[in-house]
């Protein structure tokens, strides 16, 4: 995993992958940021860069990440699965589609476990939904700006 950061409120690492095209056939590596915050505990963002490409940007639930370390996670639009590579370490598998664009990137399974794990010290599982949560959400949209 690459240079991380975090404070007492947001974690950020950047991590290699490899970009699928949507065709399934060639790769191109890539970097992927995921980002964590305690102000929207239930999902990472996770920002794909490729080289001479503009950056896409999709928004995943931190537990369906987390399911997807072990086996087959989500249905439809957005999947996670580990995959194997005879070659290489373990690896994760994200799949997500819109109406416009699609995404199939493979990152490291040691990169996600640990980030993770980091998120889950910065909001333990099961805690994300708290009224006083609740609560500071509503009146950060509710504030004027």
């Amino acid at each position: 995993m690459g240079p991380g950061r975090g404070s007492e409120r947001h974690l950020e690492a950047t991590v290699r992958g490899l970009a699928f095209a949507a065709d399934g056939g060639a790769c191109e590596p890539c970097d992927v940021m995921l980002r964590y915050s305690e102000d929207d505990p239930l999902v990472v963002s996770v920002t794909t860069a490729r080289l001479g490409r503009r950056a896409e940007h999709w928004v995943i639930s931190r537990d369906l990440l987390s399911d997807g370390l072990s086996g087959r996670a989500g249905i439809g639009d957005v999947t996670v699965r580990p995959v194997v590579d005879p070659d290489g370490p373990p690896g994760v598998l994200l799949r997500a589609r819109d109406e416009q664009r699609a995404l199939r990137v493979r990152i490291g399974h040691q990169a996600l476990l640990l980030y993770l794990a980091r998120s889950h010290a910065l909001v333990p599982f099961g805690s994300e939904v708290r009224p006083g949560r609740i609560d500071k959400g509503i009146e950060g949209l509710l504030a004027p700006r």
